[in-house]
């Protein structure tokens, strides 16, 4: 469910659409033969904060999700600034988003530079994303 959060941020995010497709912002794996530069969101753990009220209408849920951000040869500057993009997309937002009830989004960590033997370079971005679940 946050990684459907991050995903709305970032297609509704003009500045980060104008270097980085939508079709091109994808929850799961990039497609081996897609075109580069391009976005990869996956939730890399889900924790319940501690519950309050067994009988209560909703949870609290703290999930971590990774974006990670790729870009072809030569790509270095723009990987920094897709970066920076899709922190200012994500960070510190609230409310309903994409049909999720957000309590916050705050950002976490933001991983090594990386690098293949093809020249592409790859840097993630994690985002704390708390929500309310339904019981």
């Amino acid at each position: 469910m946050s990684a459907k959060v991050i995903r709305a941020l970032l297609v509704g995010a003009p500045a980060l659409l104008a270097k980085v497709p939508a079709e091109r912002i994808v929850a799961g794996v990039v497609k081996e033969d897609t075109a580069l530069p391009a976005l990869s969101l996956t939730e890399v753990s889900s924790v319940p904060v501690g519950a309050i009220d067994g009988h209560a209408e909703y949870s609290v849920i703290t999930s971590r999700v990774q974006v990670m951000v790729m870009v072809g040869p030569g790509g270095y500057p723009d990987m920094k600034t897709l970066v920076d993009l899709v922190r200012r997309a994500c960070n510190f937002h609230r409310g309903l988003i994409a049909g999720v009830d957000v309590i916050s989004i705050l950002r976490d960590t933001v991983g090594p530079d990386l690098s293949d033997v093809a020249g592409n370079s790859f840097q993630s971005i994690d985002f704390k994303v708390t929500y309310y679940e339904q019981n």
